[in-house]
C-alpha cells in the first residue's frame, strides 16, 4: 500500500488577516489579537483567524513555542457582544453558532483547545483578559501579565454560560466561583498570589519577558516538550458526556430571553433586567 506524505508547507501559513497579526521569528510564533477599537474583542471571523494561526502553530516543525498577546490596551475583551446583539436584534445567530454558516463551530472562541494544539503558549498579558480572553490565558502553559492588567470572566453578567467548569479545574475552586457567579476581577497582584500566572512585570518588560521563557522551551527537546503539554492536556480531559452537556448548557442559556437581554443591555450601555426565561 503507498504511503503518502504532507510535509509542511510555509506558503500554507495565514496570510492577509485582518483581525489577528501572525509572526513568526526563529523557533517562536507571535499570535497578536488586533482589534484595538473594541479593545481585541473577538467575534465570528476572528475567531477563525485565531484558528488558522493555532493550526498553523501545531504544523510548522520549527516552531517550538506561541506567544499570544493584545494590541493596545487590552489583551481581549472577551467576546464582541455588540456584535452579538447586532444579530440578534434581526433574530439572527451569529454565523459561528448558526448551523447553516461555513465557519459553524459552536463555542469555539479561537481558543487553542480548538485545534488541540499541543505544543507550548505564551499568554503575554498586556491588558484586561476578559471571557473568552480569560479562557485563551488559561490554555496557555505559561503567563506573563503586565501589573496594570487584570483577569475577569463577565459571562453571566451578560446572560451566557461560557466555560465554568474549565474554570473551575484551572484555579482554585473558591477563586473560579467569585469570577464566575460574582463576575469578580483579580488584579496582577492577585494572579500571582494565585498562581495563575508566573511573573508580572511592567508593561515595558512584558514581551521581553515571555520571549525569555520562549528562549528556555526552545533549549529544551521539542519532542519531550510536546508530549509534556500532550499529557498536560489529557489530564485536564472532561468526560465526554460532561463536555457534551456543558455545550448543551450554554447553548441553551444563550437562547433565552435573557441570553439576548444581557448583550442588548451591554449594547445599549445599562443594567440588564432578568425575566428567568
Amino acid at each position: 500500500m503507498p504511503r503518502y506524505e504532507s510535509p509542511y508547507d510555509p506558503n500554507s501559513a495565514p496570510k492577509d488577516l485582518k483581525y489577528v497579526i501572525y509572526e513568526k521569528k526563529g523557533h517562536v510564533a507571535y499570535v497578536t489579537i488586533n482589534r484595538p477599537e473594541v479593545r481585541n474583542a473577538l467575534h465570528s471571523f476572528a475567531y477563525v483567524e485565531l484558528r488558522q494561526c493555532w493550526r498553523d502553530i501545531g504544523l510548522d516543525p520549527n516552531i517550538y513555542a506561541g506567544i499570544v498577546t493584545g494590541t493596545g490596551q487590552a489583551f481581549c475583551a472577551g467576546r464582541d457582544v455588540k456584535f452579538l446583539a447586532s444579530y440578534q436584534a434581526e433574530g439572527k445567530r451569529t454565523p459561528h453558532e448558526d448551523p447553516n454558516s461555513p465557519i459553524f463551530h459552536w463555542g469555539g472562541g479561537g481558543q487553542p483547545q480548538d485545534v488541540n494544539l499541543e505544543k507550548p503558549l505564551i499568554a503575554a498579558i498586556n491588558g484586561f483578559a476578559v471571557g473568552v480572553g480569560l479562557s485563551i490565558v488559561l490554555q496557555c502553559q505559561l503567563r506573563v501579565m503586565a501589573d496594570t492588567a487584570w483577569l475577569g470572566d463577565q459571562h453571566t453578567n451578560v446572560g451566557r454560560l461560557g466555560a465554568p467548569h474549565e474554570m473551575y479545574t484551572a484555579m482554585p475552586r473558591s477563586v473560579a466561583a467569585y469570577m464566575t457567579l460574582c463576575n469578580g476581577r483579580l488584579s496582577a497582584q492577585d494572579a500571582l498570589q494565585h498562581s495563575l500566572v508566573n511573573k508580572v512585570v511592567p508593561a515595558d518588560q512584558l514581551i521581553a519577558t515571555a520571549e525569555g521563557l520562549a528562549d528556555m522551551i526552545a533549549q529544551s527537546s521539542p519532542l519531550a516538550v510536546q508530549a509534556a503539554v500532550r499529557l498536560y492536556r489529557l489530564a485536564a480531559t472532561f468526560p465526554p458526556s460532561l463536555s457534551a452537556f456543558a455545550r448543551h448548557l450554554d447553548q441553551e442559556i444563550a437562547e433565552t430571553e435573557d441570553g439576548a437581554e444581557g448583550a442588548k443591555a451591554f449594547r445599549e450601555k445599562r443594567r440588564p433586567v432578568w425575566k428567568m426565561r
